[in-house]
């Protein structure tokens, strides 16, 4: 392998997320402009194990998921005993696996077999140590509560046969895992990697340990980079990215989201102490991570910080002026001539060993939209090196960052508790040809597949709704990519149209029950019938680029958070 090789840029192709005020991605970046802090009270079934009178003030508050107990098990061929008896950890990254390899254009059965690489970042147990703590057992309870399960159980399921790993770096778990991932793919030992980040708050145990040693917030305010900064809040969510060499994701015509151009990780040996970051070496790391890319530190325009709120925030911008002050650049890459610096916990609170994959999802934002979120406060450094709040740009919500000239950089940081420290660049997506592909009739087909007739219904009004919003593609496009970008179930239906607004007509009449008009191309017709065709025989001259549509609409049931058996479940 040549050095060139292990430098190689990767490409983030599909993204997905279940977080506090964000169901999928587009709902997420809503609650980051807006800049509303999603914490509120924690309820007493997550408190089990929690003793207020040894852990003192602290974690009563947390940022959460709504609906963080459902799953559609049926979908994933789970019975509904093993479901209740899953982490839902595990359930939450099956469903985000599901969606980011559509968020890929990326038919999940079409990985079957193939050298996969799976990691994903946890580090918390919370369900297990709710079944300690109360002594249940059941016969699903290993396979539902240890942490391998985590990365395990998405390779079981989607068949994938490359590595299988559950990282554990603490706070830095997530981004830990893509590093990791990103070794095995610029060394050629597999040529897709499936990248999660894991935290669901079940129990009182851990949150009891964390306000016992000071780390949470005891009034349940972050305040990241504050001289009032007292503790962390906890948050959760499941989030999942799908990761592939740059030049391979061209060729294959993905959605680029986002380049990797660097992807390190390090540790602070005891230069920091037990519980305590070190500057200079997060320095060390940021200097490794640009490095592998080539990226010179003024080229950047943003920093998605890990700053969870407590006195050692300051730490991390020394080590950002370290690494800077060796170049002194008149002016950065971003808007303005500054680096400007921000950090997600102050929205959706501190996802531990999810921090990485929620800082990664919020950086990948950024670029696509062309807006960094500044409603929840935000820094910038100027030429002098200097480190100022911006309170004009939180008044305004976000600081305009549209693309132009340059490639929009910017790097994410997470940083662990003992000492393990990740970094990643990223860099804008290369600019995409219009979509070039003809159809070989007045109209293209556009097929819609769900478990069930009502699963049908629901997959037709997500996707009139979107095909109604300002980022709908082109239909050639949408339409190439529901082809060949998704698993066809059982219950099937085809509409025809040549622009949006026909398609969204059609949509909505199979959303509202009412079927479509027969179909006369007997390829079609077997199609429906559940039969499997070569869609490229329908094209004159199919598209080359696949893009992003609506995940699917999943049918979620209560399994409950805590590890208790439920009568008359099998």
């Amino acid at each position: 392998m040549t050095k060139n090789a292990q430098l190689a840029p990767l490409a983030i192709v599909g993204m997905s997320c279940r977080v506090p005020g964000g169901d999928d991605v587009d709902e997420f970046w809503q609650t980051l402009l807006a800049g509303r802090p999603m914490m509120g009270p924690v309820p007493a079934e997550r408190l089990v194990g929690y003793q207020a009178e040894v852990a003192g003030d602290g974690g009563l508050v947390a940022a959460l998921v709504s609906d963080v107990g459902t799953f559609d098990a049926d979908f994933f061929d789970v019975v509904g005993r093993m479901a209740v008896w899953m982490d839902p950890q595990q359930r939450l990254l099956l469903e985000t696996t599901w969606r980011a390899l559509e968020s890929a254009g990326i038919a999940p059965s079409s990985l079957r077999g193939q050298e996969v690489g799976v990691f994903v970042g946890s580090s918390t147990s919370d369900f297990r140590d709710g079944m300690i703590s109360t002594g249940v057992l059941d016969r699903y309870s290993l396979t539902g509560s240890i942490a391998a399960y985590l990365s395990n159980r998405i390779s079981n399921f989607f068949d994938l046969r490359g590595p299988s790993i559950t990282v554990d770096t603490a706070c830095s778990s997530g981004l830990s895992a893509l590093a990791l991932a990103a070794s095995g793919l610029r060394a050629g030992d597999f040529d897709t990697a499936i990248v999660g980040g894991s935290n669901v708050y079940a129990s009182g145990w851990l949150t009891g340990a964390l306000a016992h040693m000071g780390a949470l917030s005891p009034t349940g305010t972050c305040r990241p980079f504050s001289d009032e900064a007292n503790g962390y809040v906890r948050g959760e969510g499941v989030l999942c990215f799908v990761v592939k060499r740059l030049d391979d994701a061209l060729e294959a015509g993905d959605p680029v989201l986002t380049i990797i151009r660097g992807a390190a990780a390090n540790h602070d040996g005891r230069a920091g102490g037990l519980v305590k970051t070190d500057s200079g070496s997060q320095a060390r790391l940021l200097r490794r991570a640009l490095a592998q890319g080539g990226v010179a530190p003024a080229s950047l325009g943003y920093l998605e910080a890990h700053a969870p709120g407590t006195k050692l925030d300051v730490e991390e911008l020394n080590g950002l002026r370290e690494v800077v002050s060796a170049d002194r650049p008149a002016r950065f890459a971003g808007p303005g001539g500054r680096l400007w610096i921000g950090t997600v916990k102050a929205v959706i609170g501190h996802l531990e060993g999810a921090a990485g994959t929620a800082s990664l999802a919020k950086a990948v934002l950024v670029l696509r939209n062309g807006a960094i979120p500044s409603a929840a406060g935000i820094l910038g450094m100027g030429g002098d090196l200097e480190i100022h709040d911006q309170p004009e740009e939180v008044a305004l919500g976000s600081v305009p960052w549209p693309a132009g000239g340059a490639p929009r950089r910017l790097g994410v940081s997470s940083f662990g508790i003992g000492g393990s420290n990740a970094h990643v660049v990223l860099e804008e997506p290369p600019a995409v040809d219009a979509v070039d592909g003809s159809w070989d009739a007045t109209s293209i087909v556009f097929p819609l597949s769900g478990t069930d007739d009502d699963a049908l219904r629901r997959v037709a009004t997500r996707l009139a709704d979107f095909a109604a919003g300002p980022e709908a593609p082109e239909p050639a496009a949408t339409a190439w990519t529901l082809q060949t970008g998704r698993d066809h179930l059982t219950a099937r239906a085809v509409v025809r149209a040549s622009t949006n607004e026909e398609l969204r007509t059609e949509l909505l009449r199979i959303a509202e029950g009412v079927g479509a008009p027969g179909e006369t191309d007997p390829r079609v017709r077997k199609w429906l019938d559940g039969g499997s065709i070569d869609w490229s025989t329908l094209w004159r001259k199919p598209p080359r680029h696949r893009v992003r549509l609506p995940g699917y609409p999943f049918r979620r049931t209560p399994y409950g958070i805590a590890p208790k058996p439920r009568r008359g479940v099998r």
